[in-house]
């Protein structure tokens, strides 16, 4: 049923409640004109269309509060039904006279129904509290019992109120439509004409009031009321009207899709005009009926009820009026405090939040450390062309040498403060205006402003000198170092490039050797694209089979036997031999060391094998850092050892003192740790060039240290007696004994002539490497001398393919 109204309202030609309502008010114009029972029949169709109007749009919009669509449905019903009751009354007896008194009281019955089913409107109750819409309502109703008063009660209440029946019940039944009137009025001041559901059904009540007013005034004047204009008066033709168009717009109220409920109406303009027309309309429409209708004879006598109820009520409209007027001047008092209040609270929030952004625009655009700029804010000074005529500017890329030693040997905390002293220090040294950055970890950068090559360069001399400077950090005496890159910047040079620039310049200086300052020139970018180049060719050299392995033999010094060989990488590229010191920086950086390491250490081992067989030769080879700190070098070397079936006690894995003691304090514990399990296995283990690095009797004695390889700086020994010959050999003899005291063997490296192999011999040390002794050559040649006699020393200088290398042997990583 409720599908079949739904599909035959959507076949309309427009919106159902629109259609029904345009209907409705077509047949209640037909009905004016039809006279006698015809008429009265024709006249209940239209309330009975209403209510059946109602129901199809409760079930099909579904409302927000049903019950009160389902109780206003029954008051319209209640009213049609007897409506029909006395129609059918009336035709059957032809005479109105006849018809029973008792069916004008059934019809009162219908303003509680449709007092309740407005009060279950949403937010509509008495409970919901809403007092300006309560006593605008109270106003409307106030104002219509003056009205009623002058046209109804003034003339009816006496002492034969009792004598008319019919009348009584009309009287009742309009002090009763006041309840509806109240709660109508009620709904209308709280949703205005924003809910249009809700307007159709204040406009019904409307017309209800109307028809009630009238045919009460009607029944009182010739007691005969009509419904067609043909059969009765104008006025008693308009409220015969009203009742049928009271129906019409509670159906087209069910219909419309207003019913689910809306918001309260939002202060206008509008709505405020309109309410105020209602309240001069209700105050002044009473009074001025009652002077209208007022008709004093020759000699004026006044009853004490027609001036005091006008009176008492025009009073009660003024003190509502007024209350009403108060209260909305307290509300607008109270909402200009609150407005005050939210907008020094909306202030307040606008300061905060614009102290925010530019707390958070801050921490965005700085260090949290150190309290400099970080990299964004740097890159954002560097893109901003300055003005002026004088645009020179300069990039200043530093880096702390040595931090991370500090940041692991004494924790980070002290590590976080030592870059706190370092930012202060930079900030010191650079003029007002300039910019200074942290761009993580412990790099450094500095926009100089106006500012001469000459002066950049000198600005950046005094960052080295500052940072070499003592650091006092929670009672400790720290130093560090700092290298510096140095780019000019013109108003053209775009940022990247710029920083690219500098950071090749900072390479330089640290590939220099630290603690210095370069300047960028566009060679750097030749150098690095060559090292990219042979990066790249590097990273296919392994799988090519292009590095090979060259072999240098340790002969004792007494009888020059060989007693070790030392393993030693070589490039093969297809552009000819590279040099160790060519491509092992490169393959450090990219970290092609570990498989390069990796194959020269297999390669070595197998070739090792006849040779420690047969004539009980050890080997050597270098590991790198990068190597050893790596967690799988243990079974690396265990492997390669198994995989050539070679004992541990033919190995010796040798690296140089900063590979041990370079790294931080974690990072040496762990290759210390790598050290000892390989020792466990018989691995030993040999410091390569002693004397350069740290050259500590305290880590010769803890370190898991068996062999001690003296550098060549300290092995160009003669017999002369110039002081630096006399130095040397001092050196030299302190370096031997302190091996001999620590019961490790030395081998002095590096040695060229037979004077200094005699001097180290007469010194007390044992083994020697050198050219005098062998250059490094293939397997092949280095097993055929092992079975020839003891080495023959032969005082040469390297071949041409040895020249481009330094004298002593490369490590492999």
């Amino acid at each position: 049923m409720a599908a079949t109204s739904r599909r035959r309202l959507a076949t309309l030609p427009g919106p159902p409640w629109l259609v029904f309502l345009v209907a409705g008010l077509v047949v209640t114009g037909m009905v004016m004109v039809v006279p006698g029972w015809p008429g009265e029949v024709l006249w209940d169709v239209v309330p009975v269309l209403g209510v059946v109007a109602m129901v199809i749009g409760v079930r099909r919009r579904r409302p927000a509060a049903p019950a009160a669509w389902w109780w206003l449905i029954a008051g319209t019903a209640w009213w049609a039904a007897t409506d029909l009751l006395w129609t059918t009354w009336y035709v059957v007896v032809g005479d109105d006279d006849l018809v029973p008194l008792w069916l004008d009281g059934v019809y009162a019955l219908t303003y509680p129904l449709l007092t309740i089913g407005l009060c279950l409107l949403p937010r509509n109750s008495l409970r919901s509290r809403h007092e300006s819409a309560t006593k605008d309502a109270f106003v409307v109703v106030v104002g219509m019992g003056l009205l009623y008063w002058a046209l109804v009660y003034r003339s009816f209440l006496g002492d034969d109120v009792l004598a008319d029946p019919g009348r009584l019940i009309a009287v009742a039944s309009l002090a009763m439509g006041l309840g509806v009137l109240f709660m109508g009025s009620r709904l209308w001041f709280r949703y205005g004409n924003g809910n249009v559901a809700y307007a159709l059904v204040g406009a019904g009540i409307c017309a209800s009031t109307v028809a009630d007013m009238l045919y009460t005034v009607t029944l009182m004047g010739d007691g005969s009321p009509g419904i067609s204009l043909l059969d009765t008066s104008l006025a008693e033709g308009i409220g015969s009207a009203s009742w049928l168009v009271w129906f019409v717009l509670f159906g087209a109220a069910a219909l419309h899709p207003g019913v689910k409920g809306s918001a309260d109406a939002v202060p206008s303009v509008g709505l405020t005009v309109a309410r105020g027309g209602v309240f001069v309309v209700i105050s002044t429409v009473g009074p001025l009926t009652f002077l209208l209708t007022f008709r004093p004879g020759s000699l004026v006598t006044v009853a004490w009820s027609d001036l005091a109820v006008p009176l008492v009520t025009v009073s009660l409209l003024s003190a509502f009026l007024v209350a009403r007027l108060v209260a909305g001047t307290s509300i607008a008092q109270r909402r200009a405090i609150q407005l005050d209040r939210q907008s020094a609270e909306l202030s307040q929030a606008l300061t905060e939040q614009s102290g925010l952004q530019r707390l958070l625009l801050h921490q965005a655009q700085h260090d949290s450390l150190t309290g400099l700029g970080n990299r964004a804010y740097f890159t954002e000074r560097l893109s901003t062309v300055p003005t002026g005529d004088d645009t020179r500017r300069a990039v200043l890329m530093v880096d702390l040498d040595g931090f991370k030693d500090a940041n692991d040997e004494h924790g980070h905390p002290v590590g976080d403060e030592l870059l706190v002293h370092v930012g202060r220090r930079l900030r010191e040294v650079v003029y007002q205006g300039d910019t200074v950055a942290r761009l993580g970890g412990d790099e450094f950068a500095v926009v100089l402003e106006r500012v001469s090559e000459d002066e950049a360069v000198a600005v950046a001399g005094k960052v080295v000198r500052a940072l070499a400077e003592v650091f006092v950090v929670d009672g400790r005496a720290l130093r560090i170092t700092a290298s510096v890159g140095v780019r000019l910047v013109d108003r053209s040079d775009a940022s990247q490039e710029v920083l690219r620039d500098a950071d090749l310049a900072l390479y330089a200086a640290k590939a220099a050797g630290k603690n210095q300052v370069r300047v960028f020139h566009t060679g750097l970018r030749v150098e690095q694209l060559g090292r990219l180049q042979l990066a790249e060719e590097l990273r296919h050299a392994v799988s090519r089979d292009e590095i090979i392995v060259r072999y240098q033999p340790v002969v004792s010094l007494d009888d020059h036997r060989v007693v070790a060989v030392e393993a030693l990488a070589r490039w093969e590229a297809p552009g000819g031999l590279v040099m160790p010191d060519q491509f092992i920086p490169v393959a450090e950086d990219t970290g092609l060391i570990v498989p390069i390491g990796e194959h020269v250490l297999r390669r070595a081992c197998l070739d090792a094998r006849p040779w420690f067989d047969q004539h009980g030769v050890v080997l050597h080879v270098n590991v790198s850092g990068r190597q050893l700190r790596r967690p799988d070098i243990v079974s690396t070397v265990l492997d390669a050892l198994e995989a050539a079936g070679l004992p541990g006690s033919a190995l010796v894995v040798e690296l140089t003192e900063t590979t041990l003691l370079g790294p931080g304090r974690g990072e040496s514990s762990l290759g210390v740790a790598h050290l000892a399990e390989l020792r466990a296995h018989g691995v030993r283990v040999a410091i390569d060039d002693f004397g350069t690095g740290y050259s500590s009797l305290a880590y010769l004695q803890d370190l898991p240290v068996d062999i001690v390889k003296i550098d060549g700086a300290f092995t160009q020994l003669s017999s002369g007696s110039d002081p630096e010959a006399r130095r040397r050999r001092a050196l030299a003899r302190a370096i031997v004994d302190l091996c001999a005291s620590l019961e490790l063997p030395a081998v002095a490296e590096q040695i060229e002539t037979t004077e200094a192999a005699d001097a180290l011999r007469g010194l007390g040390c044992e083994h020697g490497q050198g050219y005098l002794f062998g250059r490094p050559v293939p397997a092949t040649e280095i097993g055929a001398a092992l079975g020839a006699r003891p080495l023959i020393p032969t005082p040469s200088r390297p071949p041409a393919d040895e020249l481009v290398a330094p004298t002593r042997p490369v490590e492999v990583a």
